[in-house]
């Protein structure tokens, strides 16, 4: 980090990961050994390297093993980073697949605007009964028109009911999916409080739900 800091003078560059250590005792739950020398060095290179913790929401802890719980992963930044970014949200997900749990960064940009959002075909709304149906019963209706302009008026038409469709049958996916990222992420937390085999089956079961999600949502 210190060769980069100097290597990229005035420059916005951010680092994440595995840090494979821990900053302030606040960041471990579950030990007493003393690691007082290496959240000194880990300090040190954060202050020589110049950057910034954003901070974070969601859980407390990024890994956790045997009853011990610690903040491992995280996102540093350099002062012009910060200064580029209208916004910038760091979330600690849950531990699904593996003893990290995932950290997701989310940079705004001052005065972005992205405009209306375009119309795209989902795979997944062929395989919804009724989908050709539906289909059928719009392109067949009449438009009293001829030529292309009666085709754009068949193909408006069928959009308009597809993006209805969709946001009525398909559009709490993701909602769903952070739902649950937010009742594992409560779990996980009672498990820390209380590691009791009920607090650990809880767990196992809203991953299972997860998982059928995020199965829906790559299918999306």
């Amino acid at each position: 980090m210190r060769e980069t800091s100097i290597t990229t003078e005035g420059v916005p560059w951010l680092i994440g990961g595995n840090f494979n250590t821990i900053l302030s005792i606040r960041d471990r739950e579950g030990s007493n050994t003393n690691r007082q020398a290496e959240m000194i060095d880990f300090a040190e290179a954060i202050e020589d390297s110049r950057l910034l913790d954003p901070g974070y929401d969601g859980s407390d802890y990024t890994w956790a093993k045997n009853g011990l719980f610690e903040r491992l992963d995280r996102v540093l930044m350099s002062e012009p980073c910060t200064r580029m970014f209208e916004a910038v949200r760091a979330t600690n997900l849950p531990r699904v697949a593996s003893d990290h749990g995932p950290v997701l960064l989310r940079c705004k940009m001052a005065g972005t605007n992205y405009g209306g959002s375009p119309f795209r075909f989902q795979n997944m709304w062929i395989r919804h009964e009724g989908f050709l149906d539906l289909v059928r019963e719009d392109w067949g209706m009449p438009t009293d028109a001829e030529g292309l302009l009666n085709l754009q008026i068949k193909i408006a038409r069928v959009k308009k009911t597809l993006k209805k469709r969709n946001k009525e049958i398909f559009g709490n996916i993701h909602s769903n999916l952070r739902g649950m990222e937010e009742k594992i992420a409560v779990a996980q937390a009672e498990f820390e409080d209380r590691p009791s085999p009920e607090n650990r089956t809880e767990i196992n079961k809203l991953i299972a739900e997860y998982i059928c999600l995020l199965r829906m949502e790559e299918d999306f």
